[in-house]
């Protein structure tokens, strides 16, 4: 198996050294044909950028294509072999420096974390760069090529040209290789082509002219960072840069009235700077974004958590919950409901709200539902459920926290059925007649935890074929509060046209008639279960 992989693996390898150097020639001319104070030494070098990316995307075996693209790019340019070996042997190390740098500071290509952005910029662009200016520069100053006058101006030079290639062209190849296939930008393509135009428009406007607007670049580089994130940093500061220095080159721009090897130097490294503000934001941005996803993922199952994942099935009983959390997807809403069996074949339910929302929320929670569950195994009066609720809310919290809740039992026998309630502190359930007749259930009761002992009661009513029981919490009247605020009386009037519907129209008939579409995001947590006792045609 493996012999049979061998010569694809060798085809392989050999486009891809082929590429690699054909890239690395072809920028590298383009950035002699900028050189002027020495036919050597430039302001634009990409291919150290293409260098880096390469290494760090293929790791170090395809060094020979950095050595020989920097060996074809410099034979031509009328210096001694030896002069053209030593150049070789500073950019081939150069970029094998700035790989192993990154390797050993366990560097990802995304670019999605700061460390990642600060490592490119510290360790391959600022230090990993002076390893092909210092070998470089010594080499043209050994053969005669560069005066001891001029050498700090070009070691600076070559140090800048190839810094620039580092943070303009390997962020866009890392960047273009790890994100495929770009769903955020395809998300937000028609965002992403205006950002483009403005950058563009702003990029030929202040390269354009003498007046020194530079900095106006800025806003669209972080506009295109924060809302495309790694994509958009990249592709913006490269598109920023060719303006940049296409103008600049032609002696257009701010940079204009410096030598010609200065203001390329200066545009390439104005727009370098940007790119490292825009790839660090871009960094954070996404960073944020994870955090965020991770807490809404962790929120989303505890709250899964404390709510049944379906209803049970109760004879002749049909039966439906809706439940939204208020604010955002990473908070944990105070609303709960459950439904439970009881001994003698009876069923249970409760639904209650706990004080506050988030991680405390989930515990106060959890404490009523597994309290209630562990004593619905021998209790089946809902008062007497609902004061254990109370005592354990009271035990754990000495009467700081508090919550609300309302127990119902059910009993069904052939074409009769019987609901037993009890409210502590919580609005009462409704009982809807097929003839669209609305009554409250229940008495109303004390609030659980405190430090007073409720006065809870066990209030029973029969059930008729088509009879439903809506059971709410608060979040429902007062969602869009104070602005809004629902009245029992308009809950009533919808459940009482919706009343021949089954628990699933009933709730949505609510949803549609007393939430509809609100002008904000509810502010409170909202729980419904809807019941509709079917009578013997459901237990036949």
């Amino acid at each position: 198996m493996l012999s049979a992989r061998a010569p694809h693996g060798r085809l392989a390898y050999g486009l891809q050294l082929v590429v690699v150097a054909a890239a690395y020639v072809a920028t590298g001319k383009f950035g002699l044909s900028l050189a002027f104070a020495s036919d050597s030494v430039t302001a634009i070098w990409a291919p150290s950028g293409i260098a880096l990316a390469a290494l760090v995307l293929g790791g170090y075996r395809l060094w020979p294509a950095v050595a020989l693209g920097a060996l074809l790019t410099n034979l031509d340019t009328g210096v001694p072999a030896y002069v053209v070996l030593g150049i070789t042997l500073g950019n081939t190390l150069e970029a094998l420096a700035g790989a192993f740098l990154l390797r050993h500071v366990a560097f990802r290509s995304t670019l999605e974390r700061l460390r990642d952005v600060i490592a490119l910029i510290g360790l391959a662009a600022i230090a990993s760069t002076a390893v092909a200016a210092t070998i470089g520069t010594l080499t043209l100053l050994a053969s005669g090529e560069l005066s001891g006058a001029d050498y700090g101006t070009a070691w600076r030079t070559w140090w800048l040209g190839d810094m620039g290639g580092d943070l303009l062209i390997a962020p866009a190849i890392l960047v273009a290789a790890t994100h495929w296939p770009y769903s955020l930008l395809r998300r937000r393509l028609p965002e992403a082509v205006v950002v483009a135009v403005t950058i563009g428009v702003v990029g030929a406007v202040v390269f354009s002219q003498d007046t020194p607007l530079t900095y106006v670049t800025f806003p669209p580089l972080i506009w295109a960072a924060l809302r495309l994130e790694q994509v958009g940093a990249a592709a913006g500061s490269l598109i920023l840069g060719a303006i940049a220095v296409g103008l600049t080159e032609s002696g257009s721009g701010p940079f204009a009235m410096s030598g010609p090897d200065d203001r390329l130097l200066l545009a390439q490294t104005f727009v370098a700077v940007g790119c490292a503000v825009a790839l660090v934001l871009a960094a954070v941005r996404s960073e944020r974004r994870r955090v965020e996803d991770r807490a809404q993922g962790i929120a989303t199952t505890l709250q899964a958590s404390l709510l049944p994942r379906t209803l049970p099935s109760l004879p002749g009983i049909e039966s439906a919950a809706y439940f939204r959390a208020a604010g955002e997807g990473h908070r944990v809403g105070g609303d709960f409901y459950d439904v439970f069996e009881l001994p003698e074949g009876r069923w249970g339910l409760i639904v209650g709200d706990v004080r506050g929302k988030g991680a405390k929320a989930a515990a106060i929670t959890a404490l009523v539902r597994y309290t209630v569950r562990n004593a619905a195994l021998g209790e089946g009066r809902p008062s007497r459920l609902l004061e254990l609720v109370h005592d354990a809310v009271l035990r754990e919290y000495g009467g700081d926290e508090f919550c609300t809740a309302v127990c119902a039992s059910f009993e069904v026998n052939g074409p009769a059925a019987r609901v037993t309630v009890s409210s502590g502190g919580h609005p009462l359930p409704l009982a809807v007649s097929p003839r669209g007749e609305v009554t409250r259930a229940g008495a109303p009761g004390m609030l659980l935890g405190t430090s007073y002992q409720p006065l809870l009661d066990d209030q029973a009513q029969g059930l008729r074929a088509g009879d439903s029981l809506v059971f709410y919490t608060d979040g429902l009247m007062d969602a869009y509060a104070p602005g809004r605020v629902v009245a029992e009386s308009d809950l009533q009037r919808v459940m009482g046209v919706a009343a021949r519907k089954g628990p699933e129209e009933m709730i949505a008939a609510i949803r549609s008639g007393v939430l509809g579409n609100g002008p904000t995001e509810p502010r409170d947590d909202i729980a419904i279960v809807a019941l509709r006792f079917a009578g013997e045609a459901a237990l036949e």
